[in-house]
């Protein structure tokens, strides 16, 4: 319900050229068949959408988001550390009232179980190369 209402309040704030959800959709297309459920890539999106302006999000800006959402999903893979949305996020917008538990907890680590894996690491990380790769090809020869 959280994440609905999210995405509507962005709907609602950003410029009408936006493509926050055509990036969305083009990544959750290269997703399929890899070890990435589509909820990791929704999460680093919704971080970038309260991180990068708005206006930043418009459609001459397109390849530089997917480029963002590439590098952010690098780094929470080699960091072993991608945080939930929701809980204890304080860039949430104020819009989204949260139930004050949710406000104040730790984020749970989405990426706890590479922490404790090293092979887990190893194949998520390969896998990240090989969505890239992907992404790419599609972007070139479509």
């Amino acid at each position: 319900v959280a994440e609905v209402k999210f995405f509507r309040h962005m709907a609602r704030r950003v410029p009408h050229d936006t493509f926050h959800l055509k990036c969305l959709q083009l990544c959750a297309r290269v997703l399929v068949g890899t070890g990435f459920p589509t909820y990791t890539l929704k999460t680093v999106v919704m971080h970038l959408l309260t991180t990068i302006p708005l206006s930043g999000w418009r459609g001459r800006d397109f390849l530089l988001r997917l480029e963002d959402i590439m590098r952010y999903l690098r780094c929470c893979l080699e960091e072993k550390c991608l945080d939930h949305f929701f809980f204890g996020n304080e860039n949430m917008p104020e819009e989204i009232v949260l139930p004050p538990s949710l406000q104040e907890a730790e984020p749970p680590n989405l990426f706890q179980h590479l922490a404790q894996d090293p092979a887990t690491h190893a194949q998520a990380l390969h896998e990240f190369y090989e969505l890239r790769d992907r992404l790419t090809r599609l972007l070139i020869y479509g």
